[in-house]
């Protein structure tokens, strides 16, 4: 079985309470539904500020979470001076800080950037036939350039997803790989 690769970009989940701090009562647009069945990204967006510089226009990803996340590349995280470790989502335990800012002004929030591991979802139905489970760790090449060899791939099983397999840009642009470019788990 194949599954397409989805290059990760900047964005912002955010919790209820600090949607509400930075956007007030207002409810996030859907610009684009995400393949992660009831995910979507917001037309509003966030400006992330590090200690050297700021990156505006951050997406939203909806809806909102219990925590919020930045999720940068490590590069974005190093240009705007954010030590952001390599983590699964969800996984904010000193993650980096930052401020962000939004309609209604800004909010310090602490813990919340991470770079994002790179990541497989699936559905149980999927994960069932290709005897995976939830955090299994596994490695996946390449269909078209089967020397592409990633290991330390998390699987993360959900009945909302859809089969992806998730990169970040600074991963894509070191190896010149394309969204939707294949991808198989090695045996």
């Amino acid at each position: 079985m194949t599954f397409p690769l989805l290059i990760q970009h900047r964005h912002v989940h955010l919790s209820c309470q600090d949607a509400r701090r930075l956007f007030g009562d207002h409810e996030f647009h859907k610009d684009v539904s995400l393949a992660q069945r009831g995910q979507f990204v917001a037309k509003e967006s966030v400006g992330v500020i590090g200690k050297l510089g700021e990156l505006s226009q951050v997406k939203i990803l909806g809806p909102v979470r219990e925590k919020t996340q930045v999720e940068l590349s490590a590069s974005d995280a190093a240009a705007i001076g954010i030590r952001a470790p390599i983590r699964h989502s969800g996984d904010l335990v000193k993650a980096g800080s930052c401020k962000l800012t939004g309609p209604l002004g800004s909010i310090r929030v602490p813990s919340c950037v991470i770079v994002c591991a790179r990541h497989l979802h699936v559905d149980p139905k999927t994960a069932k036939k290709l005897k995976i489970k939830n955090h299994e760790v596994v490695s996946v090449a390449s269909v078209k350039r089967p020397h592409i060899r990633l290991d330390h791939v998390l699987v993360r099983v959900h009945p909302t997803f859809f089969p992806e397999f998730h990169l970040h840009q600074d991963e894509v642009a070191e190896l010149w790989l394309q969204s939707g470019e294949l991808f198989s788990i090695c045996s």
